[in-house]
């Protein structure tokens, strides 16, 4: 079994872009944990690999609704930029089928660049 510690939970307003041109306005919630390494006998455990998930919501000014939405939900590679100066490259799926939410994971392993 698995087991992750939480690191953090971040959460605000931020943007999406795709190949650094603006996609949509967004609200996001993430949860970054790191997995545990339990050390095998005789070894040194540690920190494992980063799990960073969470959901994005379009902002309601953002115009053409309709139009961002499939361009989020479409699997391209998005760019997140936090409001703390942080960007995350995120693949995107539609979440529940009746919430303007849409579930991201991280697809870099490595989690978090600085601008």
């Amino acid at each position: 079994m698995t087991t992750y510690k939480t690191l953090e939970t971040p959460s605000g307003s931020g943007e999406l872009r795709a190949a650094n041109a603006h996609v949509a306005k967004v609200f996001y919630h993430l949860k970054v944990r790191q997995e545990i390494v339990e050390p095998a006998a005789g070894q040194a455990g540690g920190p494992g690999v980063l799990d960073i998930t969470g959901e994005v919501t379009i902002s309601q000014d953002e115009p053409m609704q309709s139009q961002v939405a499939r361009r989020v939900g479409s699997g391209e590679l998005l760019t997140l930029h936090l409001n703390d100066g942080r960007r995350l490259d995120v693949y995107a799926t539609k979440g529940e089928p009746y919430t303007d939410a849409y579930r991201i994971v991280a697809a870099n392993p490595a989690g978090f660049t600085s601008e």
